[in-house]
């Protein structure tokens, strides 16, 4: 079990974040992927094709990375609306 975490603020930001932290959306380009991208298939389909072989998404990530401790679900979410929304 791990505690999610909350920002809590600073006087000069008031938000509670300090400094930057990557997250990542990475997967091996494997000979099915080649094939959809070939044949012009949709970005949907590469995504799930690619989830498939064990990619994690940007919220994946950042959400494991809010687990550890190290962001916050508040925020995650926030920098990953966009990418969720095209779902």
């Amino acid at each position: 079990d791990s505690e999610l975490k909350k920002g809590k603020g600073c006087q000069e930001c008031v938000r509670g974040y300090r400094g930057r932290l990557g997250i990542y959306e990475i997967f091996m380009i494997e000979q099915s992927i080649v094939k959809l991208i070939f044949d012009l298939a949709s970005s949907d389909l590469i995504k799930q094709r690619a989830r498939e072989l064990g990619m994690r998404t940007l919220r994946d990530d950042g959400l494991r990375k809010a687990g550890a401790g190290v962001s916050t679900l508040e925020e995650v979410i926030r920098i990953t609306k966009a990418d969720e929304e095209e779902e």
